[in-house]
């Protein structure tokens, strides 16, 4: 059976990303990071209390890798506390915004946009495992957050980031799905 990951909490994250700007800063390396996924959803949004990972894209890659490894081993994270997978979620189009939530010396960090970012976890549509959360609750916050009512207006959105990408059958009845869920929530609360 394979061992759960640990879960990095808001202040784990935080800690971390501060001790690579430190040290990006005395490489003086112009270091640049678009943070996605659960990383968000925790700090933009306080919507999770943990995350299994940082997904993001950084640049320049070779300089920054080797000083993820360096925090990772400083702080006793995980070797893949930071990981660049979130790269094959990646649209056509970006829409990232300053990540305000995350102003850290030795960084520039970005985050997508709301919308964006529904448009990337709905892409994914991953359902939750023993050992990973998946995207269901990530993608009915957001389409709450973004008032959603249509699986029409989560294609539109999907188009205007991924072209002419389309959501898989199965993502796609599972969206249908939460979107139903979302309103069905919302006249309960009324």
């Amino acid at each position: 059976m394979p061992k759960p990951h640990r879960r990095l909490t808001r202040v784990q994250v935080v800690r971390a990303l501060t001790r690579l700007g430190e040290l990006c800063a005395a490489a003086q390396i112009k270091a640049e990071i678009a943070i996605y996924g659960g990383t968000v959803m925790m700090i933009a949004y306080d919507f999770r209390a943990a995350t299994k990972d940082v997904d993001a894209i950084f640049h320049p890659p070779g300089a920054i890798e080797a000083l993820i490894g360096q925090v990772a081993g400083e702080l006793n994270l995980p070797e893949n506390w930071m990981n660049s997978g979130v790269k094959t979620f990646v649209g056509l189009r970006e829409s990232k915004i300053g990540f305000s939530q995350l102003q850290i010396p030795g960084l520039v960090i970005t985050r997508p946009s709301p919308r964006y970012l529904l448009a990337m976890k709905c892409m994914a549509a991953r359902l939750p495992t023993p050992f990973r959360g998946g995207d269901v609750e990530d993608i009915k916050f957001l389409v709450r957050t973004l008032r959603i009512g249509s699986i029409k207006e989560v294609d539109a959105i999907v188009g205007d980031y991924y072209g002419d990408r389309v959501l898989e059958n199965e993502k796609r009845w599972l969206i249908e799905k939460l979107i139903a869920e979302v309103r069905r929530e919302g006249k309960a609360a009324k």
